[in-house]
Order: structure tokens, then sequence, then C-alpha cells
């Protein structure tokens, strides 16, 4: 009963935030990650925030925060293969992954639910 409750919500959701969707993909802009090797992401229930981050090789250390209404996951996949992610966050929570990640673009998205068909996710460029 719970999880179709969920799912007629997310349904609902979806439909009403098809234009919002669209309109928040075409935007865009980068975000270098600097010297401290550390960058702050924030999830919703329609975005990633930054969308497009562009790193060099190595350590990275990504501090999600949840500005959501619901609970969100933040996934760092190449190729389907997931190769971190955070414990579902609560509404308001933050918390950090650390990867080393090698050349190459990677998917940020959510785990749960239509997250990723509601717009919530973004590309992760690693350099050398």
């Amino acid at each position: 009963m719970l999880r179709a409750r969920a799912v007629s919500r997310l349904l609902i959701l979806g439909a009403a935030s098809l234009a919002l969707a669209t309109t928040l993909t075409a935007c865009g802009h980068t975000t270098t990650v600097g010297a401290s090797r550390i960058v702050r992401i924030a999830v919703t229930e329609y975005r990633v925030v930054p969308q497009s981050i562009r790193a060099r090789a190595g350590r990275l250390t990504l501090v999600v925060e949840n500005d959501g209404r619901l609970a969100h996951t933040l996934a760092i996949s190449r190729h389907g293969n997931i190769l971190g992610q955070t414990m579902p966050l609560a509404p308001g929570t933050t918390a950090p992954l650390t990867l080393s990640l090698g050349p190459g673009s990677y998917l940020m998205s959510s785990t749960l639910f239509s997250d990723q068909a509601l717009g919530l996710y973004g590309t992760l460029t690693v350099v050398r």
C-alpha cells in the first residue's frame, strides 16, 4: 500500500514537472574542482547542482546535501557500473562520498524511485 502511494505520488510529480525538467536540463554550467579536491553537490526532486563537474583524475570528495523534500542518494557510475554511492539521505542531511577516479565521463544520479527520469542526474568529467 505504501509503495503504491509512493508510485502514484511520483507519477503525479512527474507529470506536473515535465516542463520544469525540460527547462532545467537545458541550463548548463560546468563547475571545475579546485585544489581542495572537494566539491559540494545539492540534490532535490528534480536536479543535481551543479549538473556538470570537471575534475582532474585522482581522489575526489563529493559533499552531497539533500535540499529536497524526499529521500535521495547520489551514485557515481560508469558504463552502468556503480563505483560508489551515498546512503539514502533524508531531507536536510549531508554525506561525503570519496572516490579515486581515472579519466573518463561518469554519471551522477540517484538510485531511488524514478529520480533519474525526473531530472536528477548530471555528468562528472575526469581529465588527466
